[in-house]
């Protein structure tokens, strides 16, 4: 009887075990945080668990705790310098931190070890696009989603490069509301096409009915990865006897990346009936995964046809945006002056001190498919309010 209960306690299941799978189904759902916290105590509990130890340095970096997961990640190796996992951990925390040549260098010759691992060709899927190299980057990207298509992380890398890199649709339309007389009512369809990795080309149309007047603008623009770490983007559009939309809207802008930071500049003219528009402005932008930081200052000069008078004016944009979960993005912003160029009208040129806070949510509802709502309030320096509700639909094509 001693040793028949003996056997049955033996086989039976123990409850780290249980555990263990329920830390493992938090951390693929995307619940990170509960997920590090049972591992933690495995860990703790057995200085052996290299499974547990492995999980964590993976939350740490999914949290943004870079220097925690590198540690985590170069314990194991040191303990077991061929540990696989390890390898593919340690590449992604280089990766954040920008140092993608070692990733790349790393992950390259651990490949041939690792077989078929959905995890690997993410993490390379990744470096190859730090390296500029996008088809290679896509083609991982797609190894690894069909390997494993239930993974939150692998499914996120994979429809983001999608997105970033094939064919899409978009509509965006808003309602504005700033007095009886004076409501807004906008529609934007953009139509994207990548013609080479490097290339993409997109053509834009727009109606807008502001106070009983009906403009209309057409165009398109190009985007050019001029380099492994450069995006040039060049937008032109026009219109005819346009009320509040500008006749004629042509900008370029240049973004560099230099690891989780973004660095640019943009220049814009725009022609209104009656005033035309230049304005300035360099950006920046930090991005560690789960959390982004986007700043811009502008400095527009304005010149009046029908006085001869010009002004110089500054204008300041600051969003934040959180990823509380895999297909959730909140965020929200402030800005004093332009807060956007796309919504600039006639009417705005001469009272361009405003402030404006916003807050919004992307929602990708199915594979592929983003919505995107956004709420914005404005205060005016004639004393008027302004609230506008955007919403925009964006289905990619793999």
């Amino acid at each position: 009887m001693v040793v028949l209960v003996a056997l049955v306690l033996t086989l039976a299941p123990q409850p780290a075990d249980g555990e263990r799978a329920r830390a493992v189904e938090l951390a693929r759902a995307g619940r990170s945080a509960e997920a590090l916290a049972i591992f933690e105590r495995l860990s703790a509990g057995s200085a052996d668990d290299v499974d547990a130890q492995l999980w964590v340095a993976r939350l740490h970096a999914r949290l943004g705790s870079t220097a925690l997961a590198e540690e985590e990640f170069r314990a194991v190796l040191h303990a077991h310098p061929s540990d696989i996992d390890a390898h593919i951990g340690l590449g992604g925390v280089l990766l954040r931190r920008g140092e993608w040549r070692d990733a790349l260098a790393l992950l390259t010759e651990i490949e041939p070890a690792a077989g078929e691992s959905a995890d690997l060709f993410a993490v390379l899927g990744r470096a190859y696009h730090r390296a500029g190299d996008d088809r290679r980057a896509l083609e991982y990207y797609t190894r690894a989603e069909a390997l494993s298509p239930t993974d939150v992380d692998v499914r996120y890398a994979y429809e983001d490069i999608v997105e970033l890199y094939r064919h899409a649709i978009a509509f965006e339309g808003f309602g504005e509301h700033v007095g009886p007389s004076t409501n807004a009512a906008s529609g934007t369809l953009t139509a994207g096409l990548r013609l080479q990795p490097r290339l993409r080309v997109d053509g834009i149309a727009r109606v807008q009915d502001r106070a009983g007047e009906t403009d209309f603008t057409g165009g398109g623009s190009v985007e050019w990865r001029a380099g492994r770490a450069d995006i040039i983007h060049v937008r032109a559009v026009a219109g005819s006897g346009n009320v509040s939309l500008p006749n004629a809207d042509v900008g370029t802008d240049l973004i560099h990346y230099a690891g989780p930071f973004e660095i640019g500049g943009a220049v814009r003219g725009l022609w209104f009936t009656g005033v035309d528009v230049v304005a300035a402005s360099p950006t920046f932008a930090w991005d560690n995964g789960r959390w982004r930081s986007d700043a811009r200052y502008t400095y527009s000069h304005s010149s009046f046809h029908d006085t001869g008078q010009t002004s110089g004016d500054h204008s300041v944009l600051l969003r934040e945006t959180w990823r509380p979960r895999f297909r959730l993005n909140v965020s929200a912003g402030y800005a004093y002056g332009i807060e956007s160029f796309e919504d600039l009208t006639a009417d705005r040129i001469g009272a361009l001190g405003a402030t404006t806070a916003s807050a919004g949510v992307r929602i990708r509802l199915a594979p592929m498919t983003q919505i995107f709502a956004t709420w914005e309030h404005q205060w005016r320096s004639n004393d008027t309010r302004m609230d506008r509700v955007t919403l925009a639909v964006v289905r990619s094509f793999p």
